[in-house]
């Protein structure tokens, strides 16, 4: 892994690019190293010892073995939680609005009409997805603010037995593809820096899925079916953070 202290440290792509190899290589490492010290120590035997001193050995390297890997993904699971920091922090500030109160008015007021143009086209029928394929910046900056709003008013909760089967829309879908739209119309730093907080949208659930199954392995409180469980939640948390289209 990698230290970092501080945004102008390491850049924000490298590090979501460091934080996919941490699930691919170092946790999968760390899982073979336990692996193989505790293989080792249930596998002991000095011929010189008594049973009860070969146990005790056993036992002895066991517990080193868990520490150490304890140690390990303490230190994986901290660096992974300041990249995922760094990674957010640099994005927050090149997508900051204007700080200057005329600058910020000036926007808000191009933003405002810029939603009025939005919702007229869905008012007609236009698609969400058309609307923010075509949107210039100002636009996906309103659409991000209003249009989940929009889109929940329109699917009304019905009443009756009916209201059992109803949902109410996830906003999470739409904002993650604005902001994809918005990565790529903004200026090239800018862009970057939230392109890679999207990325790290898409990657953490899983990793975090990933590092607690190891967590389980290594406190020793895993059961048989843990491997195959803990896969099968990264799975789940890959798919369901992976860009989607709008509605």
């Amino acid at each position: 892994m990698f230290m970092l202290t501080g945004p102008n440290h390491i850049d924000a792509n490298t590090a979501v690019h460091r934080l996919t190899e941490t699930r691919k290589t170092d946790l999968a490492a760390l899982r073979r190293r336990l692996s193989d010290a505790l293989t080792a120590a249930h596998t002991f035997r000095d011929p010189d010892l008594t049973d009860e001193a070969n146990n005790r050995r056993r036992a002895d390297m066991a517990r080193a073995a868990r520490e150490q890997a304890a140690a390990d993904l303490d230190r994986i699971e901290a660096q992974t939680n300041q990249a995922a920091a760094l990674v957010r922090t640099v994005a927050d500030k090149a997508t900051a609005p204007p700080s200057g109160t005329a600058e910020q008015l000036l926007a808000e007021t191009r933003q405002a009409r810029a939603w009025d143009r939005a919702r007229s086209l869905l008012d007609v029928g236009r698609t969400a997805q058309d609307v923010i394929e075509g949107a210039d910046l100002d636009t996906l900056h309103a659409l991000r603010t209003e249009l989940p709003t929009y889109l929940a008013a329109q699917h009304t909760k019905p009443r009756g037995m009916a209201a059992a089967e109803f949902t109410e829309p996830d906003p999470a879908r739409i904002v993650h593809t604005i902001e994809r739209a918005l990565a790529d119309r903004m200026p090239a730093e800018q862009g970057a820096a939230l392109r890679a907080r999207l990325n790290l949208d898409t990657i953490e659930p899983g990793l975090r899925e990933t590092l607690a199954g190891l967590r389980r392995e290594v406190d020793g409180t895993a059961d048989a079916s843990n491997g195959l469980r803990s896969a099968i939640a990264a799975r789940l948390a890959d798919q369901q953070a992976a860009p989607q289209p709008a509605a």
